[in-house]
């Protein structure tokens, strides 16, 4: 394991947060969490020194991104359990502070990655039981991850509804007195009609889901809590000159992607702490929304 201290005298800060990832079943959360703890070939130019995993879950996670990702396989798709089955994982994101001398920063990120059939009942099976046993847990976390495949923009209707639902179960649940934070994530960002516009994401979010991102609006605006938007590739890209997705497309529709790592020697993600630093902190890290 790396060591995570610059130096032994250095005792980093520490920003705690119970995550849910949501997000229907070609989003991508499976991988975009497995790519998150394996980070591979990291830049040395990146605000983020190091992620580690904590415990069985973030192992398994380093596991699944060893032994799938990294060979040019596809991850299953996460099935539907009882709640005490979907484990917890755990990972630290160590975060180099600008100043020098400046303490470190440990995002310390607990979540849960249900399947994408969560997403799917909220529409056509409000009243099944496991269902409210995943909204219960959902309405404890402080941090939510909306993450869609940025490709499924005809799906937009179907996650407005859907995020209708959620939300109001959301705000049945007070969590203290504090504001929940929802994080937009579109993923699979390196999409070339996605890539051009990863600068912007809240452009984006609106431009590929408007009532999605209407809806979050709203809610924000109501007093529910705070909304931001990000873009975000688990796979990245290949080359920098003319760069190109590192991906082989397995399927492409208007409802979305399905693709396998091309070069896993040259496997970068990108921008996936960028999301997980604002729930945690409230504020964005410009550095971390760098590509």
């Amino acid at each position: 394991m790396l060591n995570i201290f610059k130096n032994k005298d250095q005792s980093p800060s520490q920003s705690n947060i119970v995550l849910r990832v949501i997000g229907d079943r070609d989003a991508g959360k499976t991988a975009y969490m497995a790519s998150l703890a394996r980070w591979p070939n990291a830049s040395p130019d990146s605000p983020v020194q190091t992620v580690v995993p904590v415990d069985e879950g973030g192992e398994d996670l380093v596991n699944k991104a060893q032994n799938i990702l990294e060979q040019g396989l596809e991850l299953e798709a996460s099935l539907l359990e009882n709640l005490d089955q979907v484990r917890d994982c755990t990972l630290q994101i160590t975060i180099k502070q600008k100043k020098l001398g400046s303490q470190l920063l440990n995002l310390n990120i607990s979540h849960k990655d249900y399947s994408g059939e969560f997403f799917h009942d909220l529409l056509h099976r409000s009243q099944d039981p496991l269902l409210q046993e995943y909204l219960e847990d959902c309405a404890q976390a402080n941090g939510i991850m909306f993450l869609v495949d940025g490709n499924s923009r005809r799906r937009d209707p179907e996650y407005a509804n859907g995020l209708d639902k959620f939300l109001i179960a959301l705000d049945r649940h007070d969590i203290g007195g504090m504001k929940r934070r929802i994080a937009l994530v579109l993923n699979k960002c390196e999409q070339s009609d996605l890539w051009v516009n990863r600068d912007k994401p809240a452009f984006l979010a609106s431009a590929r889901f408007p009532q999605v991102s209407q809806k979050l609006k709203v809610w924000q605006q109501m007093g529910g809590g705070e909304v931001e938007f990000f873009t975000a590739s688990a796979f990245g890209m290949l080359g920098t000159k003319y760069p190109e997705p590192n991906v082989n497309l397995v399927q492409k529709s208007r409802e979305g992607v399905r693709a396998v790592i091309k070069n896993p020697k040259l496997w970068r993600p990108f921008a996936l702490v960028a999301p997980i630093y604002w729930l945690c902190k409230g504020s964005r890290h410009p550095d971390l929304d760098k590509i």
